[in-house]
């Protein structure tokens, strides 16, 4: 169970975000970088028209300390040359548009990094609740000596790992998150944690 453990932590929190901003960018199709406008439409949607100009005034302020104010931005696109600038054999086209690609992925990720931010207090909340809950009913169980599932906690652990690696993955997809996405996500989490919290076995 460890091992099977681990290589969800390997897949969801590592190879899926690396293997994504990687080989990404690589796709000569600008408009997958880009922010979909159904994505911004749906943030204004359910959290006002302030609220998702404020995620942008501080996704543009953490890129620009990050990487505009320092240079970085402008280096990596200096280096990578003009797009067929040279003669030879498309690679410098290849190569800037990867840069190009990459850093509107970037602003992307941070873009949505700060909407997921608004919904981390409500979501560790009602995830606290559960978790409380599960926990009361498990010991309501035990002392009417009720059965515990060993199956369902460890399916509600490995679903706790997937959910929460998906909050790393989406970061980076090439379709719109749409705010459904992260009350959907609240949900699951709450439930899964309840989940394996009531069916906790303790060998005490």
């Amino acid at each position: 169970m460890a091992s099977r453990f681990g290589s969800h932590i390997k897949i969801w929190f590592l190879v899926v975000p690396v293997l994504a901003i990687a080989v990404m960018p690589a796709i000569p199709q600008r408009s997958l970088f880009e922010l979909p406008e159904a994505e911004s439409r749906s943030l204004v949607g359910s959290v006002g028209q302030e609220r998702a100009d404020n995620a942008v005034r501080q996704a543009n302020a953490a890129f620009r300390r990050a990487f505009v104010d320092n240079g970085l931005l402008h280096r990596t696109l200096n280096a990578s040359g003009n797009v067929g600038g040279l003669n030879d054999g498309g690679f410098s086209s290849f190569a800037h548009t990867w840069t190009e690609n990459f850093w509107l992925l970037v602003y992307r990720m941070m873009f949505r990094a700060m909407v997921m931010k608004m919904w981390i207090v409500g979501t560790l909340l009602f995830a606290l609740g559960m978790f409380v809950d599960g926990t009361a009913r498990r010991k309501i169980k035990a002392s009417a000596a009720g059965f515990v599932s060993p199956l369902s906690f460890h399916l509600a652990g490995h679903g706790l790992l997937i959910v929460t690696g998906t909050l790393f993955g989406v970061l980076v997809v090439p379709i719109p998150v749409l705010a459904g996405y992260w009350v959907a996500v609240a949900a699951l989490l709450g439930a899964l944690l309840w989940k394996a919290a009531e069916s906790f076995q303790s060998f005490r």
